[in-house]
């Protein structure tokens, strides 16, 4: 954004008559376009069509005392602002006909033409990583008003934290579109919270979104009008198949599967029980309400099963494991994203959590993306993200692809946005990373295609907002907490 230029305003004025009435003339003023300047009968006078719609008119009154006062008003909108008054704005009653007299200096900001800021808003539940994933956001923001803003103007990011209650996050997100001016959403989290957004808010008012986190197969269905994209992919496309193929090198022919009954765990619990390689007993459990899952975990080990596959958060895993093992029922566990918690951890203990295995997508090979997050994020925070360590640089990832459709759009129009999120990182143009974010917002406001590399992923998205090339990691907890990612599965959709 350039700063306000100085405008040494001569704006003329004579005295014509007995009474000193003010003639008052037209002036000239260059800002970045040809600002248009008029006499105003009246404050009520209707505003003449100009050939450039920044318009400033002169304004005058006459006191009490005999002077005339002049001030200056800038268009805002469909509105005109407040009167712009300089230090030498009065005309005396006595002053000499047919002499120039001249207020002092005016400083008025540099009126600019195009879309007003962008703004983008994280949506998320405050759950795991919500910190991590928060800052991870603040750093886009940060990292994309240094390299100059889209449109030259500063990002704005608001943040929305949100419980699981389906009223209150339709409430607040509508809130941000109404009042707050919010262009395109980062988020929800859950896959439960993002059907809720997508349906109420996403299609209907054209949002642009992109979840970092939410995998349920439903959300690949869900979405008519194609405003819902994923940094994350679903888990009908890779975490299922490599949860029931561990399961299976495990050496188990009959697993159970106990799952949080809400479109996460049902998504991805289906996805097991249909690439599983043998039997399976799955069961959904109470997350809300349960404060045992003991029945439940009865019913599968009685049928047989030799391990147990638990689709939850860490504390209803933490209740599942723990009344497993007290009752000798169970001491195999296979987990899922969800799972990748140090408050699990915490929970468990080290001597158990380390005996615990998963999936989760995850980072693939390093690449200069990758390695400039990690840096970035560490620099700025001072730590390395600590979980999920695939939503955390899933949330960078959305709000800078946001950006950069809008700067290629340069618009803020929700379907400008969205129709140019696919054209970003298409495998066309300059290939250009996450250190290089300067160059990418420079090229795309010269009207060039570029091919983005996104920290976690290629960002290639298909027809339904899925992304087409990922990698599913599995891990384990190291003896301090942190996640270790063993093996890494790279997976591509893509043509």
């Amino acid at each position: 954004m350039n700063p306000p230029r100085q405008m040494a305003a001569t704006a003329k004025f004579g005295l014509a008559g007995v009474g000193g009435v003010a003639v008052l003339m037209l002036v000239a003023i260059s800002l970045a376009s040809l600002v248009l300047w008029r006499l105003a009968s009246g404050d009520d006078s209707p505003a003449r069509s100009a050939e450039s719609s920044e318009e400033l008119r002169i304004a005058a009154r006459s006191l009490a005392d005999g002077r005339t006062e002049v001030a200056l008003q800038q268009r805002a909108g469909s509105e005109w602002g407040e009167y712009i008054t300089p230090d030498a704005r009065f005309l005396l009653p006595d002053a000499d006909v047919d002499r120039w007299y001249h207020s002092g200096p005016i400083t008025l900001a540099e009126t600019r033409t195009g879309p007003g800021p962008l703004k983008i808003a994280l949506l998320q539940t405050v759950h795991g990583a919500a910190a991590e994933r928060r800052q991870a956001f603040k750093l886009a923001i940060a990292q994309l008003n240094a390299a100059g803003g889209v449109f030259g103007r500063p990002v704005i990011g608001l943040i929305a934290d949100f419980n699981l209650d389906q009223e209150f996050i339709v409430a607040s997100a509508r809130r941000l579109i109404e009042e707050e001016g919010v262009h395109a959403f980062v988020g929800p989290t859950f896959s439960s919270s993002s059907l809720v957004i997508s349906e109420h808010l996403s299609n209907p008012l054209q949002i642009p979104t992109i979840s970092p986190s939410a995998t349920s197969p439903d959300l690949t269905t869900a979405d008519p009008g194609d405003w819902f994209f994923r940094t994350t992919p679903s888990d009908a496309a890779g975490q299922g198949l490599v949860l029931a193929q561990l399961a299976k090198d495990r050496g188990h022919d009959r697993i159970g599967v106990l799952y949080r009954d809400d479109a996460y765990g049902r998504g991805l619990a289906d996805e097991v029980v249909r690439e599983f390689d043998g039997d399976v007993l799955a069961l959904p459990i109470d997350h809300v309400a349960g404060v045992t899952f003991l029945s439940e975990i009865e019913q599968v080990a009685a049928g047989g099963a030799s391990g147990l596959i638990v689709l939850g958060c860490w504390k209803e895993s933490a209740t599942i494991i723990s009344e497993s093992l007290a009752g000798d029922l169970f001491d195999d566990f296979l987990l899922a994203d969800c799972g990748q918690s140090r408050s699990l951890f915490d929970a468990l203990g080290p001597e158990i959590a380390q005996r615990l295995i998963g999936t989760s997508p995850t980072f693939g090979a390093e690449t200069d993306s990758t390695c400039f997050f990690k840096r970035s994020y560490e620099r700025m925070w001072g730590e390395p993200p600590r979980a999920n360590v695939t939503f955390v640089p899933g949330v960078y990832d959305a709000t800078i692809a946001l950006a950069l459709a809008a700067q290629a759009a340069q618009s803020t129009d929700g379907p400008a946005i969205r129709d140019q999120l696919r054209q970003i990182s298409d495998g066309e143009g300059r290939l250009i990373g996450a250190a290089a974010l300067s160059q990418a917002l420079e090229a795309l406001a010269g009207g060039q295609d570029i091919d983005y590399q996104g920290a976690v992923s290629s960002l290639d998205w298909d027809d339904n907002g899925d992304i087409a090339r990922f990698t599913i990691g599995i891990w384990r907890f190291t003896a301090d907490g942190e996640i270790e990612i063993v093996r890494r599965i790279p997976v591509d959709f893509g043509p």
